[in-house]
């Protein structure tokens, strides 16, 4: 047990230095992954080192994405025009608007330094798009010659803080609840640990077993809102730390917002929340939400700095309550 205890305080220890890059921590989990035994936390670490590849992406490196095209008639260039969804064969729509991330931490951290990329479609994409719209653009006798769509720097950070947040999660479940030094820790607690922290499964995981208190049962159909932070009082739970998510998810607001200023100093308020939930992760979005409705929209107003992006930061997070119509 004592090199699975300096194996996890190794990775404590990476995860909240600015200076370890994601690559070095993952290959220490990958180390970790190996004497805890459990083969769902070897996989994803090596997806995250190595890549996805044609593995199921996890929701926090898919996003939301815009089309942008340059049309050429011959004579005349249209560069850098945004493609409306409707104007692509429905078959495609799903896969257009979907932006999918699968690059490994090396990768990742590389585009992170970008301001901003183009994640170019295939030729055999434009070659639908151009039959699908035969007709209207036979009018002008233009053709889509190149597309692509457009992902800032700031969405791959979050992507990195996404999985340096699930795995930081991960390891203080395990190193606050067992004392490693005494005894292993059971494989089946394991791999409900992995599935709560990193997957986000909570509807999958029994949080009983998450708790080493007897007399403490967490009853998943009542759980709706419990994380790490969460205790229970006779099976009513309450969220005593929701301030972590939500503080986390308003820094994140204000670093897109700085940077869409910085491109759009003239932009509105809609104009900036549109583009916020353009560029925010699903799971992101769903993260907070849960902590809002656990606690109820009030506390908002407690923990939001009073910054120039207030306003919309507040907005923005109360949009997320509302379902997507």
């Amino acid at each position: 047990m004592d090199d699975t205890v300096k194996i996890i305080r190794q990775i404590q220890a990476d995860i909240l230095s600015p200076q370890a890059g994601m690559e070095s921590i993952l290959l220490k989990a990958k180390v970790l992954a190996y004497y805890l035994g459990n083969d769902d936390f070897k996989k994803w670490v090596k997806n995250e080192l190595d890549g996805y590849g044609n593995n199921e992406l996890p929701d926090y490196r898919i996003n939301n994405a815009i089309v942008r095209g340059t049309f050429s008639n011959g004579a005349y260039i249209h560069k850098d025009r945004t493609i409306a969804i409707t104007d692509v064969d429905p078959g495609l729509r799903d896969y257009t608007s979907k932006l999918c991330i699968s690059h490994g931490a090396t990768g990742l951290e590389e585009m992170a330094k970008q301001e901003q990329l183009c994640m170019r479609l295939e030729g055999e994409w434009i070659h639908l798009y151009n039959i699908f719209n035969a007709e209207s653009l036979r009018k002008g006798h233009y053709q889509l010659i190149d597309a692509h769509r457009p992902i800032t720097g700031a969405a791959i950070s979050q992507i990195l803080g996404t999985i340096r947040s699930r795995l930081q999660d991960f390891i203080l479940e395990i190193s606050s609840n067992w004392d490693m030094d005494r005894e292993p820790i059971p494989v089946d607690r394991i791999e409900q640990i992995f599935q709560f922290t990193i997957n986000n499964h909570v509807e999958a995981v029994s949080m009983s077993n998450l708790d080493r208190k007897d007399g403490d049962t967490y009853n998943v159909q009542q759980a709706a809102a419990v994380g790490k932070y969460a205790r229970s009082d006779k099976n009513i739970f309450i969220q005593s730390e929701p301030k972590q998510t939500l503080t986390e998810a308003a820094l994140e607001i204000q670093k897109l917002l700085e940077y869409f200023e910085q491109t759009n100093p003239s932009a509105t308020q809609s104009e900036m929340i549109s583009y916020v939930n353009d560029e925010t992760t699903p799971s992101l979005k769903r993260r907070a939400s849960a902590a809002l409705k656990a606690c109820g929209e009030s506390i908002i107003d407690e923990f939001v700095l009073e910054n120039k992006y207030h306003k919309v930061i507040k907005t923005t997070l109360r949009g997320w309550l509302k379902p997507e119509s």
